[in-house]
């Protein structure tokens, strides 16, 4: 069996079908946990202190359609690109005021349409030539297709947003989603590396994988890779390290790790403001 390996300018080398594969199914677990609540439950407050869950349904809604552009290089990327850089603090609200209001079904089926839209338009740009790296979220050059794992690990961190605040399980559960986890840990190893402080890690994250994890960098390269046989320096949940770095709780200091990697979550942090 093939071991994963995520980079920044390789992607999924030996299975980049996964990538949109996992989107996929991400997005329809999205829109099926959508489709199970309750009308007050829209109103709802989310984990994201000023966004409700129909807030954060509309944000993953722009991330899909966003993602579209991106992959077709339709004349609508301008209404997402035109507030220029990407500001995560802002751009995302920026986003939404201009997006029409739309109804919970609305908002349901529109988005399982984008998700086989996702689908097919990443098959398709596998087809084609890689062109040049893209500028990722944290200024890094990325291959098109880790680029996209963005709007996987987006989606997947506000499905439990929605999920948690809920007082329900997240559907997309981290063991099933590992490319999720795995690129939120390379964006953090790739703050690290612009930082100057690249990071050498193993991991064993035990709602992920039975195999430790390894971030590190060669040849400017950052990695994510399974099945490491270096000796683990950090235990626990990848999803709790992910969340907590996100500024969701339970919070980096509720983590057992050493001080070398929550320095570098508390960077990734402050990078998402």
């Amino acid at each position: 069996m093939t071991t994963p390996v995520l980079t920044e300018k390789r992607g999924v080398p030996d299975a980049p079908e996964t990538i949109g594969d996992e989107l996929y199914r991400q997005r329809m677990n999205f829109a099926n946990l959508l489709a199970a609540l309750d009308p007050t439950d829209w109103e709802a407050p989310s984990r994201c202190s000023e966004w409700s869950v129909a807030d954060v349904a509309g944000h993953v809604l722009n991330g899909a359609e966003f993602h579209v552009a991106r992959l077709t290089g339709s004349a609508n990327l301008a209404r997402f690109t035109r507030y220029g850089a990407f500001q995560p603090a802002v751009t995302p609200q920026a986003w939404l005021r201009d997006s029409p209001r739309r109804t919970p079904d609305a908002t349901i089926n529109e988005l399982r349409e984008l998700a086989v839209s996702e689908r097919e338009l990443f098959r398709a740009r596998l087809e084609a030539p890689d062109g040049e790296p893209e500028r990722g979220p944290t200024g890094r050059p990325l291959h098109w297709s880790t680029r996209s794992l963005h709007s996987l690990w987006d989606s997947w961190i506000h499905e439990r947003d929605v999920a948690l605040a809920l007082g329900q399980p997240a559907p997309s559960a981290a063991r099933s989603f590992p490319l999720a986890t795995m690129y939120g840990f390379l964006i953090v190893g790739s703050v690290a590396a612009r930082r100057g402080t690249p990071l050498h890690v193993t991991l064993d994250l035990s709602d992920i994988a039975a195999t430790p994890y390894e971030i590190g960098i060669t040849a400017d390269d950052v990695y994510v890779a399974a099945g490491s046989r270096t000796v683990p320096q950090v235990f626990g949940s990848a999803a709790e390290m992910l969340d907590s770095a996100a500024g969701r709780s339970p919070g980096l200091r509720t983590l057992q790790a050493p001080d070398f990697l929550l320095t570098a979550l508390r960077h990734f942090r402050v990078a998402l403001t």
